[in-house]
């Protein structure tokens, strides 16, 4: 029982944090709420969470372990049979009543823009700025979650803001 007590604090602590970057990394809410649930799944069956570490961090890279998985396991399954899968493109808003009117519609149309960028950038990319921006992520914790080098990682965001800035301006 008390396994389900601390799994529930974990889904009430980190569950919104862990299903938007769910939503961030399949770009489908049925996907995403797939992800989501067999996250928490695996962590559950797991039981290794250390309160002493950063467990957000630890159920992030669960939840990036299983997409890399999933998606290895797709393009197989693509060259095998060939066959084409259309993804919708999931979108999130950010609602805030503490700016007028004319700023929010601004921002928001902002943010949508550099949503869209981020979500045509390749996984190894989009992964890490996912990382690194939205789950406020270290570098050293997104190393490790997705086993590469540090190194990796910084050269990674270094390519991905580039890549941003790139079609930012040519977009």
């Amino acid at each position: 029982m008390a396994e389900k007590k601390t799994m529930e604090k974990y889904i009430k602590e980190y569950g919104k944090a862990v299903y938007s970057f769910c939503l961030y990394a399949t770009h489908k809410k049925e996907d995403a709420d797939d992800l989501y649930q067999q996250t928490f799944l695996t962590a559950f069956e797991k039981g290794d969470i250390d309160e002493e570490k950063n467990p957000k961090s630890y159920l992030i890279t669960i939840a990036a372990n299983i997409k890399n998985n999933y998606v290895r396991k797709y393009l197989w399954r693509k060259r095998i049979v060939d066959t084409d899968v259309a993804f919708d493109e999931g979108i999130l808003t950010i609602a805030s009543d503490e700016l007028p009117v004319d700023e929010k519609v601004v921002r928001d149309d902002e943010t949508a823009q550099i949503r869209r960028l981020v979500r045509k950038l390749p996984d190894k990319y989009r992964d890490v700025v996912l990382m690194f921006y939205m789950e406020d992520m270290n570098e050293t914790e997104i190393s490790k979650a997705l086993s590469i080098p540090k190194g990796t990682v910084k050269s990674r965001l270094n390519k991905a803001r580039k890549l941003l800035k790139e079609m930012y301006l040519n977009g």
